[in-house]
């Protein structure tokens, strides 16, 4: 594509570059340059992608863009927000595929988005839609997985190369609907810049990802800038933040609600049936019906009623909704039961944050008979405050409790576990530092009835630790224990 072409509908303040050229890629990254790419030179918190132009001119980019004007006589473009053009430009070179889509649905919020993008897929199959779905477990073209990165390690919202080149594809295999997870990291950083949505969904804001936003405001207002890439917003107005997101929002907002018949979508009639799901009467302007789901836990009220307002704003109708949710039986990583044959329960759940770890132990208490024996840890080189807030709850709401570790990154895993400890007031609790060994002990003192939490990794299976990215299933693990146990 002709560089003039793809510089359609992008401010640029200087050029020097030939209008002429043809652009083979584009890249923020300097090792990825082959002979006719664009280099966008981003700054960010560790490297300045400048210092990188005289590399990528050497690998044979034949344009750079970027908001200083380079010292070495290099083609470039001058603009004032590198991040922005490159998401920008890449949607150029791949020709839009955003305008392919009929419908296209972003979720964000600190928990949740998962669940219900998942609810959202079956929703919209179910009304015979082909659907993308990008998420933090996966992404898919259909059910065909198209991981575009590393595989296990999948970004909640890939990064704008990565973003784009997922869309194109997902246009040439003939989806016709968009639905994704939608970071704060990708909005505070405009990764999807230029991508509109029909509608956006937030789920809740609770206390996460505040090493990189360093306040609950910022933090918040990032979430808000979905709500300015939209058609129509649907927020859980139940959500202390929601009052924020409205005032931020440039598009029209509708709510949703437990019990408050102010709300545009109200779930009435809420009946949790322990292991057997939840179910309630939804209740909306001139229309009312049930909804039932299999998976147990308030907080699958809130998905499940995040999904069902998504879809009915965008237009459809409650039979797509009820059929859907007719097909949604089982989430990876979300209260999600271990096969093995014992006398006693292991569910894994990706609960990482204080506020989903206390939904996650509330709901098996509903219907757990013995002793909840609850593992966990967190993350290294994240958000280090909520770390003893997990601790006080782990041990308040749960009869054992064994701290292990959680991805911990660059991080000791025995300076994380201190910082869990200091939050602690109960002494039912150990620590075992290593994390099989943790799950092997929980088992071995699980009694009938018992139900074994493994929270944090839900869906991942891979341990990230100083020595790099391994292998690691809690899955396999359990499963594997359980047969050597017999």
């Amino acid at each position: 594509m002709e560089l003039k072409n793809l510089l359609h509908g992008i401010d640029t303040k200087k050029i020097s570059a030939d209008l002429s050229v043809d652009i083979k890629g584009i890249t923020q990254n300097s090792k990825k340059i082959s002979e006719g790419y664009i280099f966008v030179a981003l700054k960010g918190a560790r490297f300045d992608g400048n210092a990188f132009i005289p590399t990528a001119i050497e690998l044979g980019a034949v344009c750079v863009v970027t908001d200083t004007e380079p010292e070495a006589n290099v083609p470039y473009i001058l603009v004032d927000s590198p991040r922005r053009v490159l998401s920008e430009l890449l949607s150029n070179f791949y020709e839009r595929p955003q305008d392919s889509f009929v419908y296209s649905v972003g979720v964000t919020g600190t928990n949740g988005k998962t669940s219900t993008t998942l609810m959202l897929k079956n929703i919209f199959e179910a009304a015979g839609h082909k659907v993308g779905l990008i998420g933090t477990m996966k992404y898919l073209i259909g059910d065909e997985e198209c991981n575009s990165e590393s595989e296990g390690n999948l970004l909640t919202t890939p990064d704008s190369e990565n973003f784009w080149q997922l869309l194109a594809l997902m246009r040439d295999k003939g989806a016709d609907v968009l639905i994704m997870e939608v970071s704060s990291h990708a909005l505070a950083l405009d990764k999807i810049y230029g991508m509109h949505f029909t509608c956006g969904v937030f789920t809740n804001l609770t206390r996460d990802h505040l090493d990189f936003h360093h306040d609950f405001d910022s933090y918040l207002e990032a979430k808000a800038k979905l709500f300015s890439m939209c058609d129509i917003g649907v927020v859980n107005d139940d959500d202390e933040a929601s009052k924020r997101i409205k005032e931020i929002a440039k598009c029209p907002i509708k709510t949703y609600s437990i019990d408050s018949v102010e709300s545009d979508y109200t779930a009435k009639n809420t009946k949790l049936k322990g292991a057997m799901g939840i179910e309630y009467e939804l209740l909306t302007e001139g229309l009312i019906f049930r909804v039932r789901v299999d998976i147990p836990g308030k907080f699958t009220v809130y998905n499940s009623l995040a999904a069902t307002s998504a879809a009915l704003a965008t237009g459809l109708g409650c039979d797509a909704v009820i059929k859907g949710f007719a097909s949604t039986h089982r989430i990876q990583g979300r209260i999600d039961r271990v096969d093995i044959d014992a006398p006693y329960s292991v569910i894994i759940d990706f609960a990482h944050t204080p506020d989903a770890m206390e939904n996650v132990i509330n709901t098996v208490r509903g219907f757990a008979e013995g002793r909840i024996i609850t593992l966990f840890g967190c993350g290294g080189d994240r958000d280090r405050t909520k770390r003893p807030i997990m601790g006080k709850i782990a041990t308040k709401m749960s009869d054992k409790v064994i701290v292990t570790s959680d991805n911990s990154r660059s991080e000791k895993k025995e300076d994380i576990i201190n910082d869990i400890l200091a939050g602690i007031e109960k002494d039912n609790y150990t620590v075992i530092t290593d994390r099989r060994e943790a799950i092997h002990s929980a088992m071995d003192m699980a009694e009938a009835g018992d139900v074994i939490l493994l929270l944090g990794k839900g869906h991942e299976e891979y341990e990230i630790d100083n020595f790099g990215k391994h292998h690691f299933s809690e899955y396999e693990i359990v499963v594997e224990y359980s047969k050597e146990k017999k």
